[in-house]
């Protein structure tokens, strides 16, 4: 099953795919174990093979222009394999809910790395006031 999530970001496509391929390049030592690059369309899409909770999974960025101005970041994961299957009977199919979050957490941190966030690190996050 499918889990698609959407975000717009203000920047052009080639600064979102930029971001995109700074992630990849940290995280290169793992490469392989943890992710692959199955195609890459710059600065359109990516399509990788990467796992999440020890699960196999198709993930696909999408990079959309807006005409009132920067981008819609689409991403789809699409877990699959027989630990999925298995989680899946399991929980009755009611459970892909830490697929959908860890997309959207994926989503904001493109997002802030792009668009530069409030807080460049997460120690001053931490040390923020909480809103009232």
């Amino acid at each position: 099953m499918a889990i698609e999530k959407a975000f717009a970001i203000d920047a052009a496509p080639a600064e979102i795919f930029a971001a995109l391929e700074r992630e990849l390049s940290a995280a290169s030592e793992y490469e392989g174990e943890t992710h692959e690059v199955l195609r890459r369309d710059p600065p359109r899409s990516m399509d990788l093979r990467v796992t999440i909770s020890g699960m196999p999974c198709h993930l696909s960025y999408r990079i959309n222009e807006r005409t009132e101005g920067g981008c819609e970041v689409v991403a789809t994961v699409q877990p699959y394999g027989w630990k999925y299957a298995l989680f899946r009977m399991m929980t009755f199919g009611m459970h892909d809910g830490g697929f959908a979050v860890t997309l959207v957490h994926s989503l904001a941190n493109l997002k802030d790395a792009v668009e530069g966030g409030a807080f460049p690190d997460e120690e001053s996050a931490r040390a923020a006031p909480a809103d009232e």
